[in-house]
């Protein structure tokens, strides 16, 4: 079943994308709001269609270099983007994974205890558990429980979906003919996606399955466009409470407790928990293939379980350590260092070089 097309070109890179970017990119809505819903109702979808066009960039050439050069983790990945240079990508995602963790944590915690009133350091301390626990047992296991995951939350936002259509499209369109058009979305959407885009080479391991370049190609169109999707129903949805809803701290929380039912609201708040949880486990799993790959390289062998258990433990421990400097400030620091980062050590170099890889090889081929 995991080697069908359909699972290795469609599900599998869709789903550790998906899962990836939403712990530290749309949970708790507030990444939304500040990247998209704040430039009001046109203006957030400049921003929504800039970010889909980039990650489908982002997303087809990366796979294909991958594919073409059966380069899976980041560090021999980057090996052939960057030559030399590679060592400066990996000093950049090793930041960029501590302020993406870090917001995971803290964003898993604050839930929990807006939601069931526990203390910030019982989320912190479960995701710390399935970051571990899942890792522990590997890569195959991690996509499929990301997967079961993504299914749960695309069901979640029918629901949501279903409740704005029968009741609040008035209020949407209101919205929409009252506000201005703001400028910026490009620009903004830009930051958003690069964002969370330059960790793109961390999880490569989702592109194992892919065997052609139209396999390629298609899995990072469809990735990209489902990607997208959860983003574009929470901006219509913020448009109910547009402009007031601009300052609340969590605005998922406070959609689906005004939109919707509080059943609803209750199985949001554990998908939304998991896939927070599941963004470090993304990124964890990323790390592990690198660290693998220099182990097997060094020894002829790779990690055990205990030992892919011990890094993501290590890690999400120093990651804790900044989680004190709040949801906001995390996210608006962390978005703007590490967009121009990635600008720099991913981007421009897989648009310029990387296309060149891509086309150079088409060419030959032909």
């Amino acid at each position: 079943m995991m080697d069908s097309y359909f699972i290795r070109v469609f599900v599998i890179p869709s789903a550790v994308f998906l899962s990836a970017i939403f712990g530290a990119s749309y949970g708790s809505g507030r990444e939304v709001m500040e990247f998209v819903s704040s430039l009001g109702p046109t203006g957030g979808l400049v921003a929504l269609a800039t970010v889909a066009i980039t990650h489908c960039l982002l997303l087809t050439l990366s796979f294909e270099i991958a594919r073409m050069y059966r380069t899976y983790d980041y560090q021999s990945f980057c090996k052939v983007l960057l030559g030399p240079g590679w060592i400066i990508y990996e000093l950049v995602i090793l930041m960029g994974m501590l302020i993406a963790l870090s917001i995971t944590m803290t964003v898993g915690g604050t839930v929990l205890e807006d939601h069931f009133g526990v203390t910030v350091w019982v989320g912190s301390l479960l995701i710390f558990a399935l970051v571990v626990g899942l890792n522990y047992y590997g890569r195959v296991i991690v996509e499929k429980s990301m997967m079961l995951s993504i299914a749960a939350l695309f069901m979640v936002l029918v629901v949501l979906v279903v409740q704005l259509l029968s009741g609040y499209t008035d209020q949407i369109a209101a919205t929409f003919a009252e506000e201005g058009h703001a400028s910026g979305g490009v620009l903004t959407g830009l930051k958003y996606a690069i964002g969370g885009g330059g960790y793109l080479p961390l999880l490569l391991y989702c592109a194992m399955g892919l065997r052609t370049r139209a396999e390629a190609f298609t899995a990072g169109v469809f990735a990209a466009a489902l990607a997208i999707i959860p983003a574009t129903i929470f901006h219509l949805a913020f448009m109910v409470g547009y402009p007031a809803i601009v300052e609340e701290r969590i605005p998922t929380y406070w959609m689906f407790d005004q939109i919707s039912t509080p059943l609803m609201l209750n199985i949001y708040v554990v998908v939304m928990f998991v896939l927070v949880a599941q963004t470090g486990v993304a990124l964890m799993q990323g790390l592990i293939q690198r660290i693998d790959n220099w182990q097997t390289q060094r020894t002829g062998q790779a990690l055990g379980r205990l030992g892919h258990a011990g890094i993501s433990a290590f890690v999400i421990v120093i990651s804790l350590s900044l989680g004190s400097m709040g949801i906001i400030a995390l996210i608006l620091r962390g978005y703007t260092i590490m967009f121009a980062s990635f600008i720099f050590v991913f981007v421009v170099p897989l648009f310029t070089y990387g296309a060149y890889l891509v086309l150079k090889n088409r060419s030959a081929k032909s």
